[in-house]
């Protein structure tokens, strides 16, 4: 996952108060995520428990951003990662290394997901203007 190989987010001096617990909120996530990932790698914890830290990972990255077309390019890279995820999902369920249920989980936030950048995408095309219709 790409997003695990960023560095954690600046706070700055100027940073309102608001974004600078939206950025240790997500530098939380990152880091719990980069740890729960290695403890995986390891065999030390479960696959459920790597797919809800990166829910809360991907979550704190879109609350990042306040612009609609911004949070939409996030989602949507977001859902890429759960494509790519569920692939690779299907093919451990078929070979006996994780649990259908594993697998519904993520189908699950990957749905939500797609929910939200549906819901992004509409609130987006909202606010563009639009043209009048011409009289008769």
């Amino acid at each position: 996952m790409e997003v695990l190989s960023a560095p954690p987010l600046e706070l700055k001096d100027d940073d309102t108060q608001l974004n600078r617990l939206k950025k240790q909120r997500f530098n939380a996530a990152l880091n719990e995520a980069k740890a729960r990932f290695d403890l995986y790698k390891r065999g030390l914890t479960k696959l459920p428990d790597l797919i809800e830290v990166g829910q809360r990972l991907f979550s704190a990255e879109v609350d990042l951003y306040d612009k609609p077309e911004d949070r939409a390019r996030v989602l949507q890279r977001h859902l890429d990662v759960y494509n790519e995820a569920e692939g690779n999902l299907e093919r451990h369920v078929k070979e006996g290394l994780a649990t259908q249920a594993d697998l519904e989980q993520l189908r699950y936030n990957k749905a939500t997901l797609e929910i939200d950048l549906l819901n992004t995408k509409n609130n987006t095309s909202q606010q563009q203007p639009t043209s009048q219709p011409s009289a008769p």
